[in-house]
């Protein structure tokens, strides 16, 4: 596979505290119109759909039942997706179910990180978890039994329906920003791309926090490398090649972590072609925040991307970083004239990138002029399209914008 690397500037955020952040997890629809499937009387069901947006505590749960009472009926429980497996981490309750919906205290509050998922288990012949249709994303699964050990995807139901389901809390830190792709890795052609980056605070108070770097091909998590930083107020930090000071080599894509309390930084990335003597060529990209940011595709938003006009000067390759909940995209490729050529669909695990040649990724060659629509189905996902000149090694990159959406 050629790597051609591509990314960025990183201009995110601005001045401002992420104190007293909240902490969500699951999902309240506010109007259940279904129940959940019934694999057996006693069951566990899981959201997929929106894992936790941050790293804390949870002390809260609401959720909508479709019958009341239902003595010592349903817990609450906790899990962390690994690929296609989840793990179990924690359970509260029995709980009584007196109303609908019913918010119930965590006592002892649960810690979560970013990226786990709340379930609920039916533990009596009493009443059905409630939930919402009609919308994109089928956001759960439905296992026989009162899980306290790890399943995998293949032995749970999927279901058509969103969980009227929320824990929530307080988070210490959360993913502020990322970086799609940065990488310290030779390319084709001879050439050889870094990623260099700064990190400025305009706040009034230092600020701190900590890079972590996902490696290409693999699901990321919070194990990952990862280096810490402070950045004294108005003062500015550098890496020439952010990557190798981590120790690390290859490609793959950054998040910025920071607690609830800091000050948020200014940081800026430059990805280019190290030539040594001869100089850098490179450029420089807007980052993606995690959320509410037109770059962050969601369920039933579609984008594009344009590939280039002059397929023997030039090489294209495709990056996707998902978030999360992971992502299903379909890719559809029109040729100049407007006519569908292909469509590819792929599904990716949660935190997970991956950059790959065009004609990899979308299943034959590409034409001049390409117009790449891509649509979501699931999950979320930040896609890419990187064009490096094959005599220069040049690199420029576009990240796709959301143009529509539907509910």
């Amino acid at each position: 596979m050629r790597r051609s690397l591509l990314l960025a500037l990183l201009a995110f955020g601005f001045v401002g505290s992420l104190s007293a952040q909240s902490l969500q997890m699951g999902n309240s629809t506010g109007a259940p119109n279904t129940g959940d499937l019934s694999p057996a009387i006693v069951r566990t069901d899981i959201d997929l759909a929106h894992p936790a947006d941050g790293t804390g505590l949870v002390d809260t749960a609401t959720f909508a039942w479709s019958a009341t009472p239902c003595p010592a009926g349903v817990k609450i429980k906790f899990f962390r997706r690994h690929g296609s497996t989840v793990s179990f981490l924690a359970e509260r309750g029995p709980f009584d179910v007196t109303t609908s919906p019913m918010t119930v205290s965590l006592t002892p509050p649960v810690a979560v990180e970013q990226g786990d998922l709340v379930g609920i288990a039916r533990l009596t012949d009493c009443g059905n978890a409630g939930g919402i249709t009609g919308i994109v994303n089928p956001g759960y699964l439905s296992y026989a039994g009162d899980l306290t050990s790890d399943v995998g995807f293949a032995a749970g139901v999927n279901g058509g329906a969103v969980l009227d389901l929320e824990a929530t809390g307080t988070a210490s830190e959360s993913i502020y920003a990322v970086l799609p792709v940065v990488g310290s890795t030779p390319g084709a052609f001879g050439s050889f791309f870094r990623t260099g980056l700064q990190i400025a605070n305009p706040n009034f108070a230092a600020t701190s926090g900590k890079l972590v770097f996902h490696p290409a091909g693999v699901a990321g998590s919070s194990a990952d490398p990862s280096v810490s930083f402070s950045v004294g107020a108005g003062s500015t930090i550098s890496y020439d090649d952010v990557v190798q000071s981590m120790g690390q080599t290859g490609l793959g894509t950054m998040d910025l972590v920071l607690p609830s309390s800091a000050g948020n930084p200014i940081a800026i990335a430059r990805i280019f072609n190290d030539a040594g003597a001869q100089g850098t060529t490179g450029f420089a990209m807007e980052a993606v925040p995690l959320s509410g940011d037109k770059q962050v595709l969601f369920p039933g938003a579609t984008g594009f991307l344009t590939g280039p006009a002059d397929l023997t000067r030039f090489r294209y390759n495709i990056g996707i970083r998902t978030l999360l909940a992971g992502a299903f995209l379909t890719f559809r490729v029109r040729d100049a004239s407007g006519n569908i050529i292909r469509s590819v669909d792929v599904t990716y695990d949660p935190t997970f990138f991956t950059q790959q040649p065009a004609d990899t990724l979308l299943g034959g060659a590409l034409p001049a002029n390409a117009l790449i629509e891509v649509s979501c189905s699931s999950g979320g996902a930040i896609v890419y399209g990187a064009t490096v000149d094959n005599t220069t090694n040049d690199p420029s990159a576009q990240l796709l914008k959301v143009l529509f959406a539907i509910a």
